[in-house]
């Protein structure tokens, strides 16, 4: 009986995780519906409020501003709340917790060396635990399709191929 050779092992593939790209941090949520008085966001009041408020709770974390109520809000309002929280959160998005980590993700990816992939087999490794997870999936398939020889899904073990260059 021959020798069981591991095949795997011997691959020439690279495999991209994608809970590497999962900024770790605190997420807090703002409500801008908490500052409206019957649906109305009352401006010297509001500015009085952001004025005295502690800010200092938001110190590196990461934030998102949201309106709870289909409200019309003044676009000045989210200014007003960003240059607040500039001086304390690492980073802040006006709108749901998914458009937070997406904006996370993207800054991630873009420290991603996709040059250094150049025409090399990648497999994206998958079960990952990360939330919104198939957003990650897309940016970096956009991202490494443009460079890379062959993308998989999955494993060295057990890969889906997703596409594969042909070789002129």
């Amino acid at each position: 009986m021959g020798e069981i050779i591991n095949k795997v092992k011997s691959l020439d593939v690279i495999t991209v995780d994608v809970k590497d790209f999962y900024l770790s941090g605190k997420r807090e949520q703002i409500n801008l519906s908490d500052y409206l008085e019957d649906g109305i966001l009352v401006e010297k009041k509001f500015r009085k409020k952001l004025m005295d408020f502690d800010w200092s709770i938001y110190k590196d974390k990461y934030v998102n501003i949201f309106i709870e109520e289909n409200q019309i809000i003044p676009s000045w309002a989210f200014l007003l709340l960003s240059h607040y929280l500039s001086g304390y959160s690492k980073n802040h998005v006006i709108g749901d917790t998914r458009s937070l980590e997406e904006k996370l993700y993207n800054i991630s990816l873009n420290n991603l060396d996709i040059s250094s992939l150049k025409n090399k087999k990648v497999i994206v490794k998958g079960c990952s635990d990360i939330p919104y997870i198939e957003y990650v999936y897309s940016e970096l398939t956009r991202r490494l399709s443009k460079v890379v020889l062959s993308l998989m899904y999955g494993e060295p073990c057990s890969r889906v191929p997703i596409f594969k260059k042909r070789l002129k």
